[in-house]
């Protein structure tokens, strides 16, 4: 294993970027440490000396799929691509429970302000275009982070530079994979990371891994992250099989005072519960993804949630469910808000349910929020265009075996 702390120039790796989208900021450092004499690298026609590294911080904010910018990333593909990444990792990995966007889905890129330079020669453009998955990945009692990037790429292979590659090979089919397996260290703090970037023909395809300690073990061979990256799967313009899903969202609103995530096992019987009441409120309804498939709520907000779409004979709706468990009981109050068109009931086990109808421009027409708040302090928030039945709607959000 190589170690050092050489990242050179504009290496705007899986690493380096940090986002924090709940803020809308993006971090990206790169540090560098050149030495005099460049060594030979295996595979290697042309090494470069390492290169003089930078700091920055752009601000940034979650786009969508179907950016006319990127056309190739629809949901569908996105919910593929997610797929087999998931189905390239080795059979005893595992995959921690987290929302989406913390479990390798991959995401819409992160857009930045207009046309502006980080710095002599680096533009918005150089660091925008690759949709990311990241999650944390564990192998035999050790966990380490994983993040997977794709992004369309002329076909052009840079020449490799010290300090960023330890070997370069060629597969079957002219894929060109870079790997290094290495110790950076940066503001006093050592982090073992290995990584890989598979060069398609119109494809560029990133993945580190990562942990802090200089001897940390981490869960994925290089090797394995070689196979990862060059899985055909994840090149831009391979399609999505027919009929794909489009991949899980994040959901849930963070609480005031944060509480800790819901065990996995409590999120799946919570999502049983639900599903068993669905098939009875909603007989004829569909949906693009499974009632019971809840995930975690964004972090610090202790919930279970889905996004879903529902149709049914006679409308097509996004309806958002969330399960929390609430620490204050100022909801229990039985009296009925005076708010126009809002209405309360108390019903004989205590349980308050409070339903709403406003207009929201995200929908483009009325939706309906049922709000269902039980003894225990559950609440039960489900919110769905308005031409569903209020009835049904409240049945599915008062069915039993939803108590936190």
């Amino acid at each position: 294993m190589r170690t050092g702390t050489r990242r050179g120039g504009v290496w705007i790796d899986v690493v380096v970027v940090t986002v924090i989208v709940a803020v809308g900021i993006a971090v990206a450092g790169v540090t560098d440490n050149s030495a005099a004499d460049v060594e030979a690298i295996p595979g290697c026609d042309v090494v470069l000396p390492a290169d003089d590294g930078f700091s920055f911080t752009i601000g940034s904010y979650a786009g969508t799929y179907g950016n006319p910018d990127y056309p190739w990333l629809t949901a569908a593909k996105a919910s593929a691509m997610s797929d087999a990444l998931i189905g390239s990792l080795p059979s005893d990995v595992e995959v921690a429970f987290a929302g989406p966007s913390e479990s390798l889905v991959f995401q819409p890129m992160l857009i930045y302000p207009g046309d502006r330079e980080i710095a002599d020669g680096v533009t918005v453009q150089d660091i925008s275009g690759d949709s990311t998955a990241s999650g944390v990945v564990g192998r035999d009692g050790h966990d380490a982070s994983l993040r997977v990037s794709a992004e369309e790429s002329d076909g052009t292979i840079p020449p490799c530079r010290e300090g960023r590659v330890d070997e370069r090979a060629t597969l079957s089919g002219g894929i060109v994979v870079d790997t290094q397996d290495a110790v950076s260290d940066f503001d006093g703090v050592s982090t073992h990371r290995r990584t890989a970037t598979a060069y398609f023909s119109d494809t560029v395809v990133s993945a580190r891994t990562s942990s802090e300690g200089r001897d940390s073990p981490l869960p994925l061979e290089v090797d394995e992250l070689r196979r990862i990256v060059s899985n055909p799967e994840l090149r831009t313009s391979t399609e999505a099989p027919d009929d794909t899903p489009p991949p899980r969202r994040d959901c849930g609103s963070p609480g005031e005072n944060p509480v800790a995530p819901l065990p996995k096992e409590v999120v799946e019987r919570i999502g049983a519960a639900l599903a068993v009441q669905w098939a009875i409120s909603f007989p004829d309804a569909r949906t693009d993804r499974p009632v019971g498939d809840l995930v975690p709520g964004r972090s610090g907000s202790g919930s279970a949630c889905t996004i879903m779409n529902v149709t049914t004979p006679s409308v097509s709706t996004e309806m958002t469910i969330d399960v929390s468990l609430r620490e204050t009981i100022g909801w229990s109050d039985s009296v009925a808000p005076t708010v126009p068109g809002v209405s309360s009931t108390t019903l004989l086990d205590g349980t308050v349910v409070t339903t709403r109808s406003e207009e929201d421009a995200r929908s483009e027409g009325p939706v309906t929020w049922v709000s269902v708040l039980r003894p225990s302090n559950t609440l039960v928030q489900i919110r769905v265009g308005d031409t569903v039945n209020v009835d049904s709607i409240v049945d599915l959000a008062t069915a039993p075996g939803l108590d936190l």
